[in-house]
């Protein structure tokens, strides 16, 4: 799991493909959840968008949950998690962290900081 707040950017984007790419090197893949649940803005510009596009996916093959909240703040993660469905990639948007880890069958995870690599 990823959790974000404030800001969300275009380096947070390369920052976190950069971890799950090195995450998917040392353990092979695993299911992801992002949760934006306290991101205050998505400071990214359309262009930057690619940077999420199934293309890029740093861990392919596995599911992805997005945790954002139904408001305004987060339309593109919500219209992006579809349209990754529709390029063969399973990345579902969700309104919390709770509805994620329902989606994956998780009961009371505990999750531990990895160390930067």
């Amino acid at each position: 799991m990823a959790s974000f707040s404030g800001i969300f950017t275009k380096q947070t984007t390369i920052d976190l493909d950069t971890a799950a790419r090195a995450l998917a090197a040392l353990h092979g893949p695993f299911a992801v959840i992002l949760d934006f649940t306290k991101v205050t803005e998505l400071a990214l510009q359309l262009r930057d968008w690619p940077q999420f596009a199934t293309n890029r996916r740093a861990i392919r093959g596995t599911r992805r949950i997005m945790a954002a909240p139904p408001i305004d703040t987060f339309v593109p993660l919500r219209l992006h998690g579809p349209h990754q469905g529709r390029a063969g990639e399973d990345t579902d948007v969700v309104a919390t962290r709770a509805e994620a880890f329902r989606q994956l069958g998780l009961r009371s995870p505990a999750f531990e900081p990895v160390a930067p690599l």
